[in-house]
């Protein structure tokens, strides 16, 4: 007699077959594994550690593509070594803006990436190295507008249509040390410096230096003669201009008495009033004198300062 089938058994075999039927159709219907996406190859002529299969191609922070393989390139002409990258592009959904059917969004993005390739290329689409984490050093690919970077294409047949690549940033600023001329830079500071330590080992400078230092010595000491002498001139000028201040006040009090005696007309009251007035303006210039030295005692070697800070 046959074994009667197990139910239990039955009812999972039949649970799981649907799971994978369903399973089935969803995949299916996403079309992730049938989709026939665009492909693409760029060719860098740096390294590319850090890029691998399965980076990100982004444009303007877009996912729009994957890294699919990265081989290399030999050229036996001139034995240089370039790096060819393919990607996938047309993950990210593109709508024609100047499209209003409803099927936009349906196109063929394949159809259209090759379709407006070259005239994206024109217009300066470039391809360039972009870190993706400053953490794990990885790399991805940016797209991106660069109309004043002229295209570069490598000419090697291939079934994918090429984008252009620019270098990174910083690429572009070691090739710029590179091309300075670093040996002649560094000969010419040499000289510079040695004709400064020519400048300033030389006799020359040495008795330069020796005659200023002899001239501040000078000029320290006839600051200190100055001073020592500077309070007795002083009170001596001031002493005078009093003194003749008193002398000043007797002659006019005498001048008025021969005025009274002569009369305004006479000429020896006019004289006599002449010799004062002279004699009063040279007691205030006296007076002037002593204020100026005592304000600005250096006035005595330098001169009198005027209004704007010079010499008169």
């Amino acid at each position: 007699m046959s074994k009667p089938a197990n139910k239990t058994m039955i009812g999972i075999f039949v649970v799981v077959a649907i799971g994978l039927v369903v399973a089935g159709i969803l995949i299916l219907g996403s079309g992730k594994f049938f989709t026939d996406k665009p492909k693409f190859v760029m060719y860098f002529d740096g390294s590319v550690k850090g890029l691998a299969i399965g980076s990100p191609v982004v444009f303007r922070g877009v996912k729009v593509g994957t890294v699919t393989e990265i081989g290399m390139l030999f050229s036996k002409k001139d034995l240089s070594v370039l790096i060819p990258v393919y990607v996938e592009l047309g993950e990210a959904d593109v709508t024609m803006m100047d499209d209003s059917s409803p099927s936009a969004k349906k196109r063929d993005r394949k159809k259209i990436l090759y379709e407006y390739l070259d005239a994206l290329v024109k217009r300066g689409i470039r391809a360039q190295l972009e870190m993706q984490s400053f953490v794990t050093g990885q790399l991805q690919i940016a797209l991106d507008f660069f109309p004043d970077k002229p295209a570069r294409f490598v000419g090697d047949p291939s079934k994918y249509p090429e984008i252009p690549t620019i270098p990174t940033q910083l690429q572009e600023l070691t090739k710029r040390v590179e091309q300075l001329p670093i040996e002649e830079i560094g000969r010419k500071l040499q000289s510079t410096l040695d004709g400064i330590d020519r400048m300033v080992n030389s006799p020359e400078t040495t008795r330069m230096v020796r005659s200023i230092g002899q001239a501040a010595d000078e000029t320290r000491t006839l600051m200190r003669d100055v001073d020592r002498q500077l309070e007795p001139l002083i009170a001596s000028i001031k002493k005078t201009s009093d003194e003749a201040g008193e002398t000043l006040k007797k002659i006019r009090i005498v001048a008025g008495a021969i005025e009274n005696t002569t009369g305004e007309d006479s000429v020896v009251v006019h004289k006599l009033n002449k010799t004062l007035d002279e004699m009063e303006r040279a007691s205030r210039s006296l007076r002037l004198l002593a204020d100026t030295v005592e304000q600005q005692p250096e006035s005595l070697i330098f001169g009198k300062k005027n209004l704007k800070g010079g010499t008169k």
